[in-house]
C-alpha cells in the first residue's frame, strides 16, 4: 500500500509537471486565497586568485522547474522566524552554514503568478561569504554549484561549465537558452542593484574578502561589480573616499617593494557589519 511519502516522492520526482501541479493544488486548496511563504537566498563569494565573484545556485530535482537552476531557499515552517528559515534552508540545500549576522533582508516578492503552484510569497535575503565554502547538495537538489558572476556591459552573466545564464540590466529580462526557475532572475537583479547603489556608502560587498583586505583587493571587487578593469579605479581617490569605512589593522609581510596596508571594515553605528 503506497504511503503518503511514496505519493509525495512520485509527484515531485516522477510525474509530469502538469500532474504534479494538479496534485499540489489538491493538497493546498486555499493557496489562491492565502499565500504560502518561502525564502530565497542570494549568496555571493569571491575567488581572490582568479579575481572572480561567485553566486551560489542549486539545480532543482523536483517539480516545478525540475532540472532548472535556482537560488537556495524553501518554505517557512510553522512558527519559524524568516531568518531561521533562511539559515536552515541554505544549510539543508547546500551545506553552507550562515549566521544571523551574515544575512540582510533584500526584498519581498509577492506577484500572484510568480510560482506555478499558486500564490507563494517569498522574502529574499542577501549574504556575502568570506570564502567559497565547499558544497553538499540537499535531498531536493540535484546539484549545488558556485557560478561565476560577471558584468559585461549591460548584462549580468552567470556561468558554470557549459551553462550560461544571461540577465539584461536594462530590460530586466533573462535572455538566452539557460533560464532560472521562478522569478529568481528578478531576485538576483534586485540584489545586484542593492550592491551597486550602496557599495560606496555601505560597502558590505567587501565581506567577500574575509576579515581583512588591501586597497587593491577592494578595488578589484568594486571593479567586478561595475564591470570594468580595476586599474580604471584610481587607487588614491578610492582610498580617500573609502577610508572612513575601513580600519587599518597592519601591513602585509614585507617582500619586494613597499608592504601593503591591511584593512578591515569598520562597524558603523546601527550597522549589521
Amino acid at each position: 500500500m503506497p504511503t503518503s511519502e511514496d505519493e509525495n516522492q512520485y509527484f515531485k520526482h516522477t510525474a509530469s509537471e502538469s500532474e504534479f501541479l494538479r496534485w499540489y493544488r489538491a493538497q493546498h486548496p486555499s493557496i489562491d486565497r492565502s499565500p504560502l511563504l518561502t525564502v530565497d537566498d542570494v549568496l555571493i563569494s569571491y575567488r581572490k586568485k582568479e579575481d572572480e565573484l561567485k553566486l551560489l545556485l542549486i539545480q532543482r530535482d523536483t517539480h516545478p522547474f525540475k532540472g532548472s537552476w535556482a537560488l537556495p531557499g524553501g518554505f517557512v515552517l510553522p512558527k519559524e522566524a524568516m531568518e531561521t528559515c533562511c539559515i536552515r534552508n541554505t544549510f539543508e540545500e547546500t551545506g553552507v552554514q550562515l549566521t544571523r549576522t551574515d544575512i540582510e533582508q533584500l526584498y519581498c516578492f509577492s506577484e500572484p503568478d510568480r510560482d506555478p503552484r499558486g500564490w507563494v510569497v517569498t522574502v529574499s535575503y542577501l549574504a556575502f561569504i568570506g570564502k567559497e565554502e565547499p558544497l553538499t547538495k540537499g535531498k531536493e537538489a540535484r546539484n549545488a554549484c558556485w557560478f561565476t558572476l560577471k558584468r559585461v556591459n549591460n548584462h549580468l552573466i552567470l556561468t558554470y561549465q557549459d551553462i550560461r545564464i544571461e540577465l539584461d540590466l536594462v530590460t530586466k529580462r533573462s535572455i538566452g537558452e539557460d533560464r532560472l526557475a521562478f522569478d529568481h532572475d528578478q531576485i538576483i537583479l534586485t540584489a545586484y542593484e542593492r550592491i551597486l547603489h550602496q557599495m560606496y556608502n555601505n560597502p558590505r560587498i567587501l565581506l567577500v574578502l574575509g576579515s581583512q583586505f588591501t586597497i587593491s583587493e577592494a578595488r578589484k571587487v568594486f571593479a567586478q561589480i561595475l564591470g570594468i578593469d580595476f586599474r580604471l579605479i584610481d587607487h588614491s581617490n578610492f582610498k580617500k573616499s573609502m577610508l572612513k569605512y575601513f580600519k587599518e589593522i597592519g601591513e602585509s609581510p614585507t617582500g619586494i617593494g613597499r608592504p601593503s596596508k591591511i584593512y578591515q571594515l569598520e562597524k558603523p553605528s546601527g550597522s549589521i557589519l
